[in-house]
């Protein structure tokens, strides 16, 4: 089995991982610059997500708290077989289709005159949101080799990231762009759009819009991915990892289900699950909080990309400072000091503790989160990977699934748009919840972990 207590990596210099990564082939920084751009949509559409569905067309919090869970139920069941999908069509074909359909889905989103169009634009886009994020992951892992591997995830972990900390002055901007200079909130203008001509639009509606221009674009990109780039990879030094062979994608499931590894390692991601709860909070119910407590010219969106804009510092940083470390303790610390974020809110609504919040949950994320990426694919056999690294992601997108209605009923009842709000109580409930997931790896840490495990060896930075 492989553990989170020992890394089984090769011991590397910084030199060589970079000497090792340049020697990937191109198609890893095509990969780089394809989830850049995915990225800048699935973080803008986060965000506006619930705003659109409220907004746009008039849901209560409940309403579009629903529709947010079915949302993300439907993702969790593409996610069961994008993996083995990927794993056997390949993963450039799967990439080329997973971008065209956000970006058409995307464009239906911006343009839907009616809420029915609307909301069936929103779950087709579920399978390309359900495979983006594995697929990518898979890509990275099949155009490194292994001593480059963990400075490769490292970087696309950058990459992402440096999409979060643009796309919120972008989101501000386009929100700026809508606002009634007398009443100071929002409210639909007339757009000129290429082809289509002029058409009134809402904020959210055009955010939705720019969404489909990046997904365009990575589409794009992954066209200029070959084939057979995998072979174009320098060979590691010892016997290569044979592939597993190509089955159907039912029984390529069956194979990971009967994989011990494979379920505890789902265990533990089902704990820190609850942990990237509060993330999901962010995108759900945080704007929504925000924008009440503080106004709608309140920069949602530029606050929000102070976590992803720390994170391109923090997380070398923090792999640096913990490389030591064995990486089940860094994850549980990091785990906690996530976990601990809500209650910063629980003291107030000012900006201060706006940026308090995000800077304790960025502290947090740093430890624990970039490690997790080169784990999910350690214990994937080679042919399985898109496999596995999806179906890791099923604990988060069940998360998503708790916090789409919870959050719709928690705003409703403790921070309505009108009458009394009690924030404070509100942010201690999810505090609550996020906190059981350290406490939950930290009481069966003996069982995810094998006693006999060595100490670990220093991990890349």
């Amino acid at each position: 089995m492989a553990s989170l207590s020992a890394n089984d990596g090769p011991k590397t210099t910084l030199r060589e991982d970079l000497t090792a990564l340049l020697q990937s082939p191109r198609e890893l920084w095509l990969v780089y610059l394809a989830t850049f751009l995915e990225y800048l949509g699935i973080f803008s559409f986060l965000q506006t997500l619930p705003l659109w569905l409220s907004s746009d067309f008039h849901m209560d919090d409940r309403r579009a708290g629903w529709w947010a869970a079915t949302f993300s139920t439907l993702v969790t069941l593409f996610v069961f077989m994008v993996g083995t999908v990927a794993d056997l069509v390949g993963v450039r074909r799967m990439l080329i289709i997973s971008f065209s359909l956000a970006a058409l889905t995307r464009l239906g989103m911006s343009l839907a005159p009616t809420t029915a169009l609307a909301i069936t634009m929103l779950l087709a886009f579920g399978f390309a949101y359900a495979s983006t994020s594995p697929v990518l992951q898979t890509a990275v892992h099949r155009a490194t080799s292994k001593r480059a591997r963990a400075f490769a995830f490292s970087l696309w972990y950058v990459s992402f990231n440096l999409s979060g900390t643009l796309v919120g002055p972008m989101i501000d901007g386009t929100r700026r762009h809508f606002l009634d200079p007398a009443t100071h909130h929002l409210a639909p203008r007339a757009v000129s759009l290429p082809i289509l001509g002029e058409r009134v639009m809402t904020a959210h509606a055009a955010i939705l819009g720019l969404g489909f221009v990046f997904a365009t674009l990575a589409a794009v990109v992954m066209l200029f991915l070959r084939k057979d780039f995998e072979k174009h990879v320098p060979a590691d030094d010892g016997p290569p990892q044979p592939e597993a062979p190509k089955v159907s994608p039912l029984r390529a499931l069956r194979e990971v289900f009967t994989d011990r590894t494979f379920w505890k390692f789902l265990f533990l991601l089902s704990l820190l699950s609850l942990v990237k709860m509060m993330f999901q909070h962010m995108h759900f119910t945080w704007p929504k909080y925000v924008t009440r407590e503080l106004g709608d010219e309140f920069p949602v969106g530029t606050i929000w990309s102070i976590n992803s804009f720390l994170i391109l510092f923090l997380a070398p940083l923090g792999t640096a400072l913990t490389r030591n470390r064995r990486p089940l303790d860094v994850l549980l610390l990091g785990a906690f000091i996530s976990a601990a974020s809500p209650f910063v809110l629980c003291f107030g609504s000012t900006i201060y503790h706006q940026v308090a919040m995000i800077l304790v949950l960025t502290i947090g994320e740093a430890l624990w989160s970039p490690r997790l990426y080169e784990y999910n694919l350690s214990v994937a056999p080679r042919g399985r990977e898109a496999t596995y690294v999806s179906l890791a992601a099923l604990p988060t997108f069940f998360a998503k699934f708790l916090v789409g209605p919870t959050s719709g009923y928690l705003l409703a009842r403790y921070c309505p748009a009108t009458g009394p709000r009690t924030p404070a109580i509100l942010w201690a409930i999810i505090g609550i919840s996020t906190m059981l997931g350290p406490i939950g790896v930290l009481y069966f840490r003996n069982w995810i972990t094998r006693k006999d495990e060595p100490a670990a060896a220093p991990a890349a930075a």
